[in-house]
């Protein structure tokens, strides 16, 4: 079968198609014909070879955790599944391929309102934005919550269930993509160029969720945040001379007891429900050129929407 990687660190060229041999499940497994995957910046981070100090693989490295596909086969013991269904796997790594195996711990139905390419994206940074708010926020309905890059693709999902809670949402993003935000109903969005905003907010926000890598911008969020409120970051924190003392600093960072499933089957709930709504921005061919295409997309400053690879 088809499946995509590399054997050495470097750009989205480092890219190259494999024969490998075609999966058999085990059981509680199920075997998927992959239908799409997915593309996320952790990928990005496998390929340059930025994580290898903290997750040393051994080459060929397949990369790739959101796949939607259709079950081609069932592994002993599974009764919950049937051939022909079509179903969301988030997996460590390995979506770029033509088949994969997944226990069906891993797997559910994919929403019959998402398209395949919509559902392609979700895993990933769903789970990340669910988690985000469900386990690191201890938020209350209509707390306040600010979210800096909540364009992104975890921001927008973090934004659609801030809403869905209940939450007022202050949401800072790109000028370019503000009107994208309020398509989503925010009231309040700023702009990282408008400081005057800012300071019109400053110390409102008893939530602030920082997505962003830029040090300027994690410090006008660190000045939304309210005196007793929490400051929580997928990315980084502010400098110790920047934090206050009557704000919370924490880290999102993973657990096993948070599983994914349940994210994930809240999410399509959610989805069902018409609460939920992840963009695409583009899709690709599931191919050498299509992925290589993709990664280069991955790094640069493209609208808001994931990027997906579809047969």
């Amino acid at each position: 079968m088809e499946k995509f990687g590399f054997n050495h660190f470097g750009g989205p060229d480092v890219f190259e198609r494999f024969d490998q041999p075609q999966p058999t499940p085990k059981d509680n497994q199920v075997l998927i014909k992959v239908l799409a995957a997915g593309l996320n910046p952790y990928d990005v981070a496998l390929r340059n070879g930025s994580q290898d100090s903290v997750r040393p693989l051994p080459f060929p490295i397949f990369p790739g955790t959101d796949v939607v596909g259709e079950i081609a086969e069932l592994g002993a013991d599974v009764d919950d599944y049937r051939v022909g269904e079509i179903v969301i796997n988030h997996r460590s790594m390995g979506a770029y391929s033509e088949y994969v195996t997944a226990s069906t711990a891993k797997i559910l139905r994919k929403p019959a309102s998402m398209s395949i390419a919509e559902a392609a994206g979700l895993p990933s940074a769903g789970i990340t934005a669910y988690n985000t708010l469900m386990h690191f926020t201890n938020f209350k309905h209509g707390d306040t919550i600010a979210i800096m890059g909540a364009s992104g693709a975890v921001g927008s999902l973090l934004v659609q269930l801030s809403l869905a809670a209940h939450l007022n949402v202050i949401a800072i993003a790109n000028s370019a993509n503000l009107d994208y935000l309020r398509s989503f109903g925010v009231q309040e969005v700023i702009a990282y160029d408008q400081p005057s905003d800012f300071e019109r907010l400053a110390q409102t926000a008893k939530i602030g969720i920082n997505l962003s890598r830029d040090p300027e911008s994690t410090e006008r969020l660190n000045n939304l945040v309210a005196p007793g409120g929490t400051f929580t970051s997928t990315t980084i924190l502010p400098t110790d001379d920047q934090q206050r003392a009557d704000i919370n600093y924490q880290s999102v960072y993973p657990r096993k007891d948070y599983a994914d499933l349940t994210a994930l089957q809240d999410l399509n709930e959610l989805i069902d429900q018409g609460l939920l709504h992840n963009t695409v921005f583009k899709t690709l061919p599931f191919t050498l050129a299509g992925i290589i295409e993709g990664h280069k997309l991955l790094e640069s400053h493209h609208a808001p929407g994931k990027i997906v690879i579809s047969h």
